[in-house]
């Protein structure tokens, strides 16, 4: 038995134009894939009142694909919707309100890391840049809770205190909270899809992407900014390349996969997420932990299924059958061995 499934996503009045944009092209793709696999999927809007938008829907009967992302401050973002399904008895893909929270909160992610011994380059969470003790240079400084690399740019890297101190103080005053500052680590960057770790099931690596960073010889320009993910006509967005599978050793290889699982784990991900990595000498050291990654079709969740040999609708259908297997009403043996 396979449930009507809601593609819930989030747009409100502070959307800015490429979030609705992207997230609309995100809909239009997840429902014509998931349509001409002969799902029955409705898409449908959060901007503020999900509990009334929700009611016609019985969660008994209905399976939601949560592809609410936003901030914390808005209604949609994805640890107060997750939050909301849950005491309304909703079975949801992906991440539990818990492991969003933490993982959205960066010096939350980064103490869990530290907490379960996985390794993640030194760091700090300052509030103030009159209260900056970091000295270890060169470093990146970012805001410590915002999504869509948001106030990354050339300038977040920094090569002594009074540059932190600068780019602490802009951090605070634009996005009115703290930054985080960490050690910068000049490698490529490893960014590892995986999926599973639903109710202890193993995880498993779908694959590894690198960006390498080459074109640039100023090692300010050697980062994945706001720019470089978003705006096409920047130099940084038109040179430096997505490479999937990531031409990486074997041995280099099960590091990387070692560490990226160890922090999905240590951070409650669960059916599919993203670790970020860069290196230090032979280490790799976790940068980031992104539950319920961007899986739209050019994204790099996406580049993996296909480079493991999966469509993108195969790849939706996966994760779908993950999150079934929480659902009460299709807990069987079959649906459970499906999504295996």
């Amino acid at each position: 038995m396979t449930p009507p499934l809601l593609l819930l996503y989030g747009l409100d009045e502070a959307s800015r134009d490429f979030e609705i944009a992207s997230t609309l092209a995100l809909i239009k793709a997840v429902t014509e894939a998931l349509l001409s696999r002969g799902w029955r999927a409705l898409p449908l809007q959060v901007a503020h009142d999900l509990i009334a938008l929700l009611r016609p829907f019985d969660p008994g009967e209905w399976l939601i694909f949560n592809l609410c992302e936003g901030a914390p401050a808005q209604e949609f973002y994805y640890a107060r919707v997750t939050r909301a399904l849950a005491e309304l008895g909703y079975t949801f893909t992906g991440s539990d309100a818990w492991a969003l929270d933490e993982t959205q909160y960066k010096w939350r992610m980064k103490a869990l890391l530290d907490a379960h011994g996985v390794p993640t380059p030194t760091w700090a969470v300052v509030e103030r840049a009159e209260d900056l003790a970091f000295d270890i240079f060169p470093a990146i400084v970012k805001p410590a809770a915002e999504h869509c690399s948001y106030g990354i740019t050339r300038d977040s890297v920094v090569m002594n205190a009074d540059e932190a101190r600068a780019q602490v103080a802009r951090i605070v005053a634009e996005f009115r909270q703290p930054a985080l500052i960490e050690a910068f680590l000049d490698s490529p960057e490893y960014n590892v899809s995986l999926w599973g770790g639903n109710d202890n099931d193993d995880v498993s690596v779908l694959g590894i992407s690198t960006m390498t960073y080459d074109a640039f010889d100023d090692i300010r320009d050697r980062l994945c900014t706001f720019d470089a993910k978003w705006n096409p006509e920047s130099e940084a967005y038109r040179r430096i390349p997505a490479i999937c599978p990531a031409p990486v050793s074997p041995a280099l290889r099960a590091k990387i996969e070692a560490v990226a699982i160890a922090a999905y784990r240590a951070t409650g991900c669960r059916d599919y997420g993203r670790v970020d990595l860069r290196l230090w000498g032979e280490q790799p050291m976790v940068l980031d932990v992104n539950a319920n990654c961007d899986v739209s079709p050019d994204g790099g969740f996406a580049n993996a299924a296909r480079a493991a040999g999966l469509d993108y609708a195969d790849m939706l259908e996966h994760i779908i059958r993950l999150a079934m297997r929480r659902m009460p009403a299709c807990n069987s043996h079959a649906v459970m061995e499906a999504a295996r």
